[in-house]
């Protein structure tokens, strides 16, 4: 994967960019089989006549004379979603050819280990957790760790149900944790996507608008501290570079300035709003240029501070 898919408006992309690729590839593949049988059904169909021709083909240049051009104007924005992690971890691989990058390694020493029961404020804290650990439930898959995969599952579905999600929405933990069990990372890696989608639904319900907020942030916080800290193991300008997305740190931070009066006076908000514009201005670099290696660091350093703010200790 090349480095230019990070760049701008393309981010970290969902599972759910994962699934649409997949289905439309196999919807081109059905079409391509169909137009082929029905090909070789009908070996003796007249071609069309030069005056058949002449007939239609006007009639499409038509159509597409009609077609309006694009117009960025009229562009709607759709939010930002959950970011992930994983794109990044794939570019670094395909980065770092010449370094197996140690992907369990970097996960037990990223991952957190929390106590969900401990954490009982549900306006920011608990979603806030629950984003770090689906960000560590992705880098799980990454390091092929069943075991942690596990509890990051466990954890998931304890926050969840803390935020309203019913057991019916949380089915897929059960399922992630089976797949994992078997090594079917793929498996795996497609339901904790439909996991976090079923989720992300619930959140999304005008009632936990602000859960979602958190959570996405949070999580993508999460998301920065692992692959800061390869890149910091690996630093070149070529791999600082893939971190380079000033427009979703923006839209996050304009996400966390929109939320209600009441929320703003969290202590766990307020360090949100005094990170984000930091970590902004460091990924705010041209197209082609490096991130230097201190603020590599100084990205990690203020990821790590919130992760750590939001699990209740800042040492």
């Amino acid at each position: 994967m090349c480095t230019n898919l990070l760049h701008d408006k393309i981010y970290m992309t969902s599972t759910l960019h994962f699934r649409r690729f997949a289905g439309s590839l196999f919807v081109v593949f059905l079409l391509c089989a169909f137009s082929c049988a029905v090909c070789s059904a009908q070996p003796n169909q007249q071609q069309p006549t030069k005056s058949q021709k002449g007939q239609t083909e006007p009639a499409q240049k038509g159509e597409s004379a009609e077609k309006a051009p694009f117009d960025p104007t009229k562009a709607k924005d759709a939010g930002v979603g959950m970011p992930t992690p994983y794109d990044k971890f794939i570019a670094l691989d395909q980065v770092l050819t010449k370094t197996k990058v140690d992907w369990p390694q970097v996960f037990r020493k990223v991952a957190v280990d929390i106590d969900p029961d401990k954490f009982t404020d549900k306006d920011v804290a608990v979603p806030m957790i629950l984003g770090v650990r689906i960000a560590d439930g992705v880098m799980a898959i990454k390091a092929k760790d069943a075991e942690l995969l596990n509890k990051c599952a466990s954890d998931i579905e304890k926050l969840a149900k803390k935020l309203g999600v019913s057991d019916a929405d949380l089915g897929r933990a059960r399922a992630v944790r089976a797949a994992a069990n078997k090594g079917e990372w793929l498996k795996v890696f497609m339901e904790l996507g439909f996991f976090q989608q079923d989720i992300m639904k619930k959140i999304d319900e005008p009632e936990h608008a602000t859960h979602g907020t958190l959570l996405i942030v949070t999580g993508w916080m999460q998301g920065a501290r692992y692959t800061t800290t390869v890149v910091d193991d690996n630093y070149s300008a070529e791999t600082s570079n893939l971190l380079r997305e000033p427009l979703l740190a923006k839209a996050l931070n304009e996400k966390i300035g929109s939320l209600p009066a009441n929320l703003q006076s969290s202590p766990l908000v307020a360090k949100l709003r005094d990170v984000l514009p930091q970590i902004e201005k460091i990924l705010n670099v041209p197209r082609d240029g490096a991130i230097s290696k201190e603020d590599v660091e100084q990205l990690n350093k203020l990821a790590t501070d919130v992760v750590k703010a939001a699990m209740g200790t800042t040492s």
